[in-house]
């Protein structure tokens, strides 16, 4: 059984970490969402095995009437939402549009990695190689969470720019995990935590110096 100090210390140190890293947003939302949309220009300007199609990420905050399509209605930031996906594919009439929140898809998620990893007891080396893998795993679950919202959102939808379209069925299929991997926030925290586990907690020591050693098990402590 866990110890309820070294627990209760844990969590605490946690949900500290979280804060602090959350709390400088405004001041870092500049720097971090232009390195998100420079990553999506890099990772979707052709959107998969469909090389006809692709993506450009644009800053919502600083946008020109001249950076869009003419003919588009003005679309503006509002609340988290600071990225607009601009999607193409090669003779569509139209170009489709989306809006994105770099926090709540890419920041979030990355910094209740970091929290968890560096607030587990293991030493730092190993430390810091579970926040190597932790950022790995992380940032492939923000891809597949950008595909998913592309897919259901353009790309398999209904649209004139769609690359693909699925049955009923599958759309359905997907329509449902882009909603439970994109939209649902609880995902941003349950994701993350089984990628802790996996990069970090296996290697985790949480008995407590004062606990007693059971002399008589057949595994002993070093």
């Amino acid at each position: 059984m866990l110890p309820p100090k070294r627990l209760g210390r844990f969590f605490l140190l946690v949900a500290i970490i979280y804060a602090a890293l959350m709390a400088p947003w405004p001041g870092v939302q500049s720097g971090y969402a232009g390195l998100f949309r420079t990553g999506g220009n890099v990772v979707f300007s052709r959107f998969w095995l469909w090389s006809d199609a692709g993506v450009r990420f644009i800053d919502l905050e600083s946008l020109e009437p001249g950076d869009l399509a003419p003919g588009t209605p003005k679309i503006e930031a509002t609340g988290t939402l600071d990225t607009l996906m601009e999607l193409r594919k090669r003779g569509a009439p139209k170009l489709g549009y989306l809006r994105i929140s770099s926090r709540y898809v890419g920041y979030g998620p990355t910094v209740v990695v970091i929290a968890l990893v560096l607030a587990t007891s293991i030493p730092w080396s190993r430390r810091g190689w579970a926040l190597l893998w932790g950022m790995v795993w992380i940032h492939l679950f923000i891809v597949l969470r950008v595909t998913l919202t592309l897919l259901a959102g353009g790309f398999a939808a209904d649209k004139e720019f769609a690359v693909f379209a699925p049955s009923v069925f599958w759309m359905g299929v997907l329509t449902n995990m882009e909603k439970l991997l994109s939209d649902n926030p609880t995902v941003s925290f349950v994701v993350p935590a089984f990628i802790w586990f996996l990069v970090a907690l296996r290697h985790a020591k949480w008995r407590d110096r004062s606990d007693p050693i059971d002399r008589d098990s057949p595994v002993r402590e070093r």
